[in-house]
């Protein structure tokens, strides 16, 4: 992770795609699609937000950059402080300058922007947390006991709220809330995590960025917190308008889901991935290949330091066999000019 912390480039592309193209790519569709307040705002809300740990673990269980994510996601969450208010303000002023909200006021001084910090400061707190731990316990066996837990836990928290937004808040049926629903608005929350994935995808690429890098970068622009939409709702909407706001970012969450898996699939597949792509998905699943990518490169480092060794003690022994000198130096220096001495004794016995 430190060394992907100054990966500027990998970084910085995933920043722009996050703060810049995502809520672009939100308005634009707003507008288009003529969206309703409840939808249309909280949709903003949505493409505004980072993604938060939810990316990590999509990059750990099917074995994208790891390192990449939490790197990106630690930088997106500390500048989300500016940027997500920033947003939120510029593109609902922009598709909603003259609505006003269920309580009768202006939508963005109805935006609870004090439940959206609190946000923000839990998945600060959570990544700060793993960071240390990392640091800490920084084995093989605590990396892959946390890679387990972290799987364990993405399931259970995507099972929890699936089930959570779908419990309407006055005990109604929560199929009359989506019947109201235009269909169109359906496609419509799906649009942005689909473009994300395809831009952020092609900006990589273009860019020379390794595989992997690719994978995590459009996993970290698509992929957005939901949970933040889902608390700025319950503060800006109430009963019609709420069930159909709390539908965006439940519609929203299954659409990243079913897309993220499919396209991480795919470029496993591909070859994009750091597991072997003729291994079984359950093995890729079960197994971290981040811990064995940077294992294999630690034995390659070891070994080219072995070779460059074996190398120079040949190129000693083969100038003593030439030259015939036994080299009894005491002093680096008395070494270096030897070895000089040496091969040139080398060169020039070889020339006619």
């Amino acid at each position: 992770m430190r060394q992907q912390l100054r990966n500027c480039k990998a970084i910085s592309i995933g920043l722009f795609c996050q703060f810049f193209l995502m809520p672009l790519f939100g308005y634009l569709v707003t507008i288009a699609f003529k969206l309703p307040v409840p939808v249309g705002v909280t949709l903003i809300i949505v493409v505004s937000s980072p993604g938060g740990s939810y990316s990590n673990w999509w990059c750990s269980i099917l074995n994208a950059d790891l390192g990449l994510s939490v790197s990106m996601t630690t930088a997106s969450t500390f500048l989300s402080v500016g940027f997500l208010p920033l947003n939120l303000f510029i593109y609902t002023y922009a598709a909603y300058n003259s609505q006003e909200s269920a309580q009768g006021g202006s939508l963005i001084k109805s935006i609870n922007f004090g439940a959206i910090f609190i946000s923000i400061a839990v998945v600060i707190g959570a990544i700060a947390t793993g960071v240390f731990c990392s640091y800490k316990f920084d084995t093989p066996r605590w990396h892959k006991i946390a890679y387990l837990g972290g799987n364990l836990s993405g399931i259970a928290l995507i099972i929890f709220s699936t089930v959570l937004s779908f419990v309407a808040a006055d005990g109604s049926n929560p199929q009359e809330t989506i019947t109201n629903i235009n269909p169109s608005d359906y496609v419509a929350i799906a649009i942005p995590c689909l473009l994300a994935l395809g831009v952020a995808t092609i900006l990589p690429t273009l860019l020379r960025l390794p595989k992997p890098e690719r994978l995590t970068t459009a996993v970290e622009c698509a992929y957005q917190n939901t949970g933040i939409a889902t608390s700025a709702a319950l503060s800006l909407f109430s009963g019609d308008d709420l069930q159909l706001a709390m539908r965006v970012p439940t519609m929203y969450g299954f659409v990243e889901a079913i897309s993220i898996g499919l396209y991480l699939l795919i470029f496993w597949k591909l070859g994009w991935s750091k597991a072997p792509k003729d291994e079984k998905i359950c093995t890729v699943i079960i197994k971290s290949y981040e811990v064995v990518h940077y294992e294999d490169a630690d034995e390659d480092d070891e070994g080219e330091d072995q070779v460059g060794s074996n190398i120079q003690n040949e190129d000693e022994e083969l100038a003593v066999k030439n030259v015939g000198l036994n080299p009894n130096y005491e002093t680096n220096e008395q070494k270096a000019e030897w070895n000089d001495n040496a091969l040139s004794g080398m060169v020039s016995s070889k020339q006619p």
